[in-house]
């Protein structure tokens, strides 16, 4: 068999976020937020605070994300209260910016609003986005509720470092959209990818991700231009679909994805160790990495300077190829993906790969292409799998790359 599949980029089905809005001048934020969360394919159903009318009018709200804003609970149209059927028809509930009343109401229970009352009803995943000055949040009945709510599977991002609104430096403004608009597509991603796979969840994943580095002296070294987002976005929606992750991470300039067990290393040797050690309970490997292929016979322990009259030569040697290692080691139903970067992709070398490594997929990706690959938010690529079929994955965010990525692992390929 020898086919290909053209993947979507986008969701067959829309997503549903409830976005609650509190009294902290990042509601203007907000707004933004839903602008391009709605842009996105995202319907999105704001909630707001009395204080955060004082703020931002409610107008706003509504023109952005071309549905009803609900400000309180006593204008119920119809005979079903709008929290309760928020609650119902949305997938996740973000709040941002919460403010520090907020997280009170919501680690002590209390529902005295319309949010606060839809928080309590909702029974999907719930994450904030805390803002307010900074001796606030770093007082100890705040970061009390704060733990009381991570203990409760509520998700943070952020605060900030920065300047706030009422001239204070230090931790407590409101995330930039970007960031938060990050969070909630990894959320939906993991959301759908779990709905996919309910009936036969994974149990452990591990990724690696990011560059090596092989030093030749203390400030010298051979390595890349991964960044390591891909194998970041992978760990990111499979922690949000519920799966135990573990990433295997090289230098990169990445926060840890959140609800992953991070492994930090450097070269290549160090990601071989790493990996020994995790595979054997490892249901799925995804091999984003982009492993350095030699490393320098000889390194020095002190800084090779230069002279001008004298060419530098170095030799090198090949490193492990870990690829090929995990996969000629694994057991029986475990399931290995491999990632190539290509300048040529063609599809004889790359089933060639696909049988030398013996891996059960791989994922090419032409990094020549625009807006795709290395260092980039995005990436495009064709999966071959080791049935001879082929499938593309079109232009998309890396988010989007990742969920149909692990889609393509159903449980009847292991």
């Amino acid at each position: 068999m020898n086919t290909q599949d053209q993947t979507d980029a986008h969701s067959s089905t829309t997503s549903a976020v409830a976005l609650g809005v509190t009294g902290s001048i990042g509601a203007y934020k907000a707004a933004d937020l839903t602008s391009r969360l709605t842009q996105s394919g995202v319907d999105v159903h704001v909630v707001m605070t009395e204080n955060a009318t004082k703020l931002v009018q409610p107008q706003t709200f509504l023109t952005l994300s071309r549905n009803p804003v609900t400000t309180d609970l006593w204008h119920i149209p119809e005979w079903n209260p709008e929290h309760i059927a928020l609650a119902e028809r949305t997938d996740m509930l973000m709040v941002a910016p919460a403010t520090a009343n907020f997280l009170g109401k919501l680690a002590a229970g209390i529902a005295d609003d319309a949010l606060s009352t839809l928080a309590l009803s909702h029974e999907g995943p719930v994450m904030v986005a805390p803002a307010m000055n900074p001796a606030m949040w770093a007082h100890p009945a705040v970061q009390e509720n704060v733990e009381t709510l991570q203990r409760r599977g509520v998700q943070f991002v952020g605060p900030a470092e920065g300047i706030t609104a009422c001239g204070t430096k230090g931790i407590g403004r409101m995330e930039e959209p970007d960031h938060i608009l990050k969070a909630i597509r990894t959320q939906l991603a993991g959301l759908r990818l779990r709905q996919a796979q309910q009936k036969h969840p994974f149990q452990r994943i591990v990724v690696t991700a990011g560059p090596t580095r092989e030093f030749l002296d203390p400030v010298r070294f051979l390595s890349n231009r991964s960044s390591g987002k891909m194998g970041y976005a992978v760990a990111a929606v499979a922690a949000a679909a519920g799966h135990e992750v573990t990433l295997i991470s090289g230098p990169v300039s990445l926060p840890p994805p959140a609800g992953v067990e991070c492994r930090d290393v450097q070269s290549a040797s160090e990601m071989r160790s790493a990996l020994k050690e995790e595979l054997g309970q490892a249901d799925i490997l995804v091999m984003t990495a982009a492993v350095s292929d030699y490393t320098p016979t000889h390194t020095s322990d002190t800084k090779v300077h230069r002279e001008n009259k004298h060419q530098l030569n170095i030799e090198f040697e090949p490193t492990p190829d870990i690829l090929a290692e995990a996969a000629a080691s694994k057991r029986d139903n475990q399931f290995i993906v491999g990632f190539a970067a290509e300048t040529e992709p063609t599809q004889q070398r790359a089933r060639e790969k696909l049988q030398q490594k013996n891996a059960d997929m791989l994922v090419v990706n032409d990094v020549n292409q625009p807006d795709a690959g290395f260092e980039g938010d995005n990436n495009e690529g064709t999966v071959y799998l080791k049935d001879g079929s082929t499938k593309h994955i079109q232009n998309c965010d890396k988010t989007r790359f990742a969920e149909q990525l692990l889609a393509m692992i159903s449980p009847q390929s292991l």
